[in-house]
């Protein structure tokens, strides 16, 4: 597949505008021309949270119209896929924020990697012969400051793949190598900020970032975040090693330079370091081992505590400018509300 892999197209979208701007930015990247309209074709999404969290997970009004995107230019087998969380099953997760119902409404499946059988690399088998279509969210990590393209594709590893932390930049360089070119279309129409996808600040964003290689996109979107490259730790390496080149952009913004900055802001979380090294020392590392009871027991405590996080911020978080894209979906949909936001 021969693809200038380092063009990465950026429109600015609307709550009014998203259908018809997805299709666009399907058709500039080229989509028909790279990927078989009758091979299947996955949608990795990002359901980090199940928790109504704008800028969180892959929101419901841009995969709504990526769908319908898709289906327009003659894509026949489509399928959503994601994998379980620990103590966080994806059909669960799906279902709290309104995925299921797309899924329904759009008659399409959704497939838990985590019940497919994988490979000696801990990629599902699925993937060989399909088509993946990545559509990451613009947030701030606890580990890898930004999360985005090549951060994602981390979910198509099982559901014990927190054991990589400690060398998370280096895994997801080993996932981009082995899974490039993959096309990455992100849904930059509300961001993240802050220090975690489930604790951060929704930021309006307003914008479709799209390309095939996923470093190429990540580096764009740090710079649309504010971050420079030695800011991140995938990037810092990816340069080290010779991966990183700078992508020509198009689109709304022909320039980096001319890039807008949204000026995230990036907080360590203490207890997020604190069990990270506990999970390393290697007096405590076998205590904290995976499905270990302390491990089950510290991961009953941060979802606690994340729930109480989020009921304090639930009204802000409904309050905001993003959700003229909630109203402008329902309106859609004949003024009917999805199930994520009454949850």
């Amino acid at each position: 597949m021969l693809i200038n892999n380092f063009e990465v197209l950026i429109f600015k979208t609307s709550p009014q505008t998203l259908r018809k701007d997805v299709k666009k930015a399907l058709e500039e990247s080229k989509l028909t021309v790279h990927y078989n309209r009758e091979n299947k074709t996955l949608i990795k999404i990002n359901a980090n949270y199940d928790r109504f969290y704008p800028g969180c997970n892959t929101s419901i009004w841009f995969l709504d119209a990526l769908l319908f995107a898709l289906k327009e230019l003659g894509f026949i087998y489509l399928a959503i896929v994601e994998s379980d969380l620990k103590l966080q099953p994806a059909e669960k997760t799906l279902e709290v924020i309104g995925v299921r119902d797309l899924c329904e409404k759009h008659k399409i499946p959704f497939i838990n990697l985590s019940k497919e059988e994988r490979g000696s690399d801990e990629l599902p088998l699925l993937l060989h012969g399909s088509q993946i279509i990545n559509t990451p969210v613009i947030h701030t990590h606890t580990f890898a400051i930004i999360s985005c393209a090549c951060k994602n594709l981390f979910g198509l590893l099982p559901v014990d793949r927190e054991k990589y932390h400690n060398v998370l930049s280096e895994k997801l360089l080993e996932l981009y190598i082995k899974l490039r070119p993959c096309f990455t279309i992100v849904d930059g129409t509300v961001g993240l900020d802050g220090g975690s996808m489930r604790m951060g600040n929704p930021k309006r964003l307003d914008l479709i970032i799209a390309g095939w290689d996923p470093l190429a996109v990540d580096l764009v979107v740090s710079k649309i975040m504010g971050f420079s490259v030695k800011d991140i730790p995938l990037l810092k390496l990816a340069e080290e090693k010779g991966l990183l080149t700078n992508p020509q952009v198009y689109g709304d913004f022909n320039d980096l330079d001319a890039l807008p900055n949204f000026g995230f802001t990036y907080k360590e979380s203490k207890l997020a370091r604190l069990d990270l090294w506990l999970r390393r020392n290697r007096f405590t590392k076998d205590l904290f081992r995976y499905n270990s009871t302390f491990d089950r027991v510290a991961h009953y405590l941060r979802r606690k505590y994340l729930s109480i996080h989020y009921l304090i911020k639930k009204k802000r978080i409904l309050d905001g400018n993003w959700m003229e894209y909630v109203r402008s979906l329902a309106t859609q949909n004949g003024n009917k509300c999805s199930s994520c936001c009454r949850n």
